[in-house]
């Protein structure tokens, strides 16, 4: 699946950023992972603090997807770290764009995949298996669907309600 640059897709489509089927992130994520641009459609997940279906959605075949995972700004803890970045590598999954924090900074950054966060933080999650799958979720600004794609680069984060034209 071919990336898309962000900046060239506001430009090119201000008719879908006027009536809300294009949407730009707020600029509160940091960059991680080698893949600095990726895109894919939505799979969400809405957990606080707890990351078991973090790793179950990751054991899943990706196929290109990106799992945005609404982790409700906490700073507390990690709800990615080394191991689930591997994981999400192997499993065809494109990208990771975390409300929240991840952990193993380092080992993340040798996966090929891409990865947004908030921040890092060494302290790893809780593990209840508590959480919501495939709802929208509202981060940085904007409500998220199941579904919709997701295309990210070092300009920033876009949500589409439909695949766009690379």
């Amino acid at each position: 699946m071919a990336s898309l640059a962000t900046a060239e897709a506001c430009d090119g489509n201000t008719s879908l950023l006027v009536n809300g089927e294009l949407r730009v992130l707020q600029p509160v994520f940091k960059i991680y992972g080698q893949s600095h641009a990726f895109c894919g459609p939505v799979v969400t997940l809405k957990v606080f603090e707890d990351n078991v279906l973090v790793r179950e959605l990751l054991e899943t075949p990706g196929d290109g997807q990106v799992l945005v995972i609404d982790g409700g700004g906490s700073m507390r803890c990690a709800l990615v770290g080394g191991n689930l970045g591997q994981l999400a590598q192997n499993m065809g999954w494109a990208g990771i764009l975390v409300n929240g924090c991840i952990r193993d900074v380092d080992e993340i950054n040798g996966c090929d995949i891409g990865v947004r966060a908030l921040g890092s933080h060494p302290r790893k999650s809780y593990k209840r298996g508590i959480g919501e799958r495939n709802v929208p979720v509202h981060i940085a600004g904007t409500l998220i669907r199941d579904g919709e794609w997701l295309y990210a680069d070092s300009d920033g984060i876009l949500i589409s309600k439909t695949e766009l034209l690379v």
